[in-house]
């Protein structure tokens, strides 16, 4: 719409010109960059369960060794997600730990759920199988399953959620803001948020 109107306006190509270029400079500018380590780079044919009896998420190899060795200790997380707007497209989660923090492209492994389990706009759900350590979770409400977070001029169309933090502000948060220190079985409440 707005090169329309560019293009139908009595302005010389100098004026086009810059006008076309602060756009695509601003655009770049204004977009939150925490958003762009929502996106998952792979592809839903990678996934495969880690819980037999867990029928409702499709999980990522992990990018590193999850499992310690042979008696090491290992914790559960169960992640409550709040403020869930609807019950369309999936969750995609991402967990990050120190050695791959967020907004690492990856983290140290993904999950992705389908939101048929969502009720009153509430999802839980238990996870196996984390060593100690550092870690943080990232979370973005796919609603139509494009595998990125969707924006509407400068703010996402979709919703987003860390572990036990509820980011107030557009500005990307830190690694730090939301990171956990996981040396027993763990619950982490994730809020939505919607723009």
């Amino acid at each position: 719409m707005l090169i329309l109107n560019i293009r139908n306006s009595k302005m010389n190509r100098l004026q086009v010109t810059i006008k076309l270029t602060i756009l695509f400079v601003a655009s770049f500018l204004f977009i939150p960059f925490w958003a762009w380590a929502q996106t998952d780079s792979l592809g839903i044919g990678t996934f495969r369960s880690h819980n037999p009896h867990d029928k409702r998420s499709a999980f990522l190899e992990p990018t590193t060794n999850l499992h310690r060795e042979e008696g090491g200790k290992l914790y559960s997380i169960t992640i409550t997600v709040t403020n869930i707007r609807n019950q369309d497209g999936v969750i995609r989660f991402k967990f990050y730990d120190d050695s791959t923090p967020f907004p690492h492209d990856l983290g140290f492994l993904r999950i992705v759920v389908q939101k048929n389990e969502v009720k009153n706009g509430t999802f839980t759900a238990t996870y196996f199988g984390f060593p100690p350590g550092y870690m943080a979770i990232a979370l973005h409400d796919d609603e139509n399953c494009n595998k990125k977070l969707d924006f509407s001029w400068f703010l996402p169309k979709e919703g987003y959620a860390f572990s036990d933090y509820y980011y107030p502000r557009l500005q990307r948060p830190d690694y730090s803001d939301f990171r956990f220190l996981l040396k027993e079985n763990k619950v982490v409440v994730m809020r939505m948020k919607y723009h």
